[in-house]
């Protein structure tokens, strides 16, 4: 299932399941069909939602077969039309980072120069601070402290239950669902910090953490190892991989940072494949630039739009 959180004109949080091919999808607003099926029960929100589980889903899954059937236009949306939110209320965003072979390769050397040794024995990772996510077909700002802004479509896992210590053989059962996220960068600002150890401003800067455009529950995606992604620029094609290619998969990223304790609402982004403008010969001419919309996509879930100003 394809859901997200979208407001209506009265300013509510409404939930929406996309329904129909990719160059026509629906929105289905579950709360209107569910309550001309007479049902009292559909959780009013995504938290509410995800704190269900599988009962939601279940009551979904009819509402929607149900609602194809009866077909009511006032209970369905183009699109395009959908004034999306982001697709859960993040708490914490953890990150990881040179976790795809390629992406580490094509920026090891460069990176080399500026800190310590690499190594794969724990994941490597920072914070996205959550007032950085931003939903699809926000505007973001060139930040001015930067002329190195860079671009990177990464897989998330959202985390739909509190997971403390979990076994990487249980990991995946902590995870609602997955969606698209562009871990946009300020490179010189992060050239300088990681010179210090350390990542911060440059992962951080206002609308830095685009995500969405909704989610695609678990139950969908059995195996994340599968998910196809792709990254352009103008209709340019800058980033294309597999998440074959994490060094450290989902389930390791979940079980190593569990120790932390997860919980609802907290979402894991697995790294980025390679392509990115850093790792290119002649970087400034890829660094992102007002005017530019970047598309962020994984072809099971969604297209995560984003327009540089």
């Amino acid at each position: 299932m394809k859901i997200g959180r979208y407001l209506n004109p009265a300013g509510q949080e409404q939930l929406g399941v996309i329904l129909g091919p990719p160059n026509d999808y629906r929105v289905l607003n579950l709360h209107a069909a569910s309550a001309a099926r007479g049902d009292s029960d559909m959780p009013a929100t995504m938290d509410d939602f995800i704190d269900r589980g599988y009962a939601a889903l279940d009551l979904a899954y009819k509402v929607i077969a149900w609602a194809e059937q009866r077909y009511d236009p006032e209970w369905f949306t183009q699109e395009a039309a959908v004034p999306w939110l982001i697709p859960v209320k993040v708490k914490t965003c953890f990150a990881a980072g040179r976790n795809f072979g390629k992406h580490k390769a094509e920026t090891v050397e460069y990176w080399q120069k500026q800190a310590a040794n690499f190594h794969n024995e724990i994941p490597m990772g920072f914070i996205k601070l959550s007032r950085t996510i931003v939903a699809t077909r926000t505007e973001v700002p060139r930040p001015q402290e930067s002329s190195w802004f860079d671009y990177e479509v990464e897989p998330v896992a959202v985390i739909g239950s509190d997971a403390v210590r979990i076994s990487e053989q249980d990991a995946l059962k902590a995870v609602f669902g997955y969606t698209v996220f562009n871990d946009l960068s300020a490179r010189d600002i992060q050239r300088k910090e990681m010179a210090n150890q350390s990542i911060l401003v440059g992962k951080n800067l206002p609308k830095f953490g685009p995500l969405g455009p909704w989610i695609l529950t678990a139950d969908e995606v059995p195996d994340p190892s599968v998910l196809e992604l792709k990254l352009t620029v103008n209709g340019s094609v800058r980033q294309n991989g597999l998440c074959n290619d994490m060094i450290n998969s989902f389930p390791q990223l979940i079980a190593s940072w569990s120790s932390m304790g997860l919980s609802r609402g907290d979402v894991i982004a697995g790294g980025t494949p390679e392509g990115v403008a850093i790792g290119r010969a002649n970087p400034e001419d890829f660094y992102l630039k007002p005017g530019d919309v970047v598309e962020a996509e994984i072809s099971q879930i969604g297209v995560l739009e984003t327009r540089i100003i």
